[in-house]
């Protein structure tokens, strides 16, 4: 066991913990960027990392873990957050179990990537909501906007186009500083459809959409009962 001015792990301070001493532990998340070669060109990527300070049994530590690395290749805010988060998780875990109190402090937008020196691409992948339900779940902070419309479409089929409409939602996610649109179709239909089967596909749209609405809602995002 080292000597406690010297702890630099979290798996020496669990282990005091277990054998009765006292340990107090606080966490900040903190970042740098790191320069690497990557292909023959110089990319930055951001390292997220936590400094740990407190003590043991009265007598101070401090030191810091990474939680995203330059070969993670994480080509979006979004994904290095996604990446570090779920290893902090992990580490929570290990310390609660181990009896050691620690405020959940996770990785945000506002604390690894606004108003910081250095650069990394904050551009959007393709997202589905699955994403959002992802982030959600490590403790990204997430704010959501949803608007339901019929719009006008063409529908194609074999015997040439149609005039059609769809059943369509606009999904305005919002995390820190940067909005996303996700359009989701629930249901198309034929302008030339009966209008009784025009109102079947709209609560089959209505079913689809609460089916996603209550998922986001599990996640801990917030969304008002819809419909079409």
């Amino acid at each position: 066991m080292a000597d406690k001015e010297s702890v630099g792990m979290l798996a020496e301070l669990m282990e005091y913990a277990v054998r009765g001493e006292k340990v107090d532990l606080e966490a900040k998340p903190g970042r740098k960027v790191v320069r690497f070669e990557q292909e023959g060109r110089q990319v930055d990527t951001v390292v997220l990392s936590m400094q740990y300070s407190g003590s043991v049994a009265g007598e101070p530590f401090a030191f810091k873990k990474d939680y995203s690395f330059a070969d993670d290749d994480a080509e979006y805010a979004l994904d290095c957050l996604l990446i570090a988060n779920n290893r902090l998780q992990v580490d929570y875990d290990r310390l609660k179990y181990a009896g050691i109190a620690v405020k959940d402090e996770l990785f945000t937008f506002q604390n690894s990537f606004i108003g910081l020196t250095g650069d990394a691409s904050v551009k959007s992948p393709a997202m589905r909501l699955q994403n959002f339900i992802h982030f959600a779940n490590t403790g990204i902070p997430i704010s959501l906007e949803v608007e339901l419309k019929r719009s006008s479409i063409i529908v194609k089929q074999e015997d040439g186009e149609r005039k059609g409409f769809g059943f369509v939602a606009s999904f305005v996610f919002t995390t820190g500083w940067e909005k996303t649109t996700i359009e989701k179709i629930y249901a198309t239909g034929s302008s030339d459809d009966t209008k009784k089967y025009q109102n079947e596909l709209k609560e089959v749209a209505n079913k689809r959409v609460e089916r996603d609405c209550e998922r986001l809602r599990r996640a801990g995002i917030k969304v008002d009962k819809l419909t079409f």
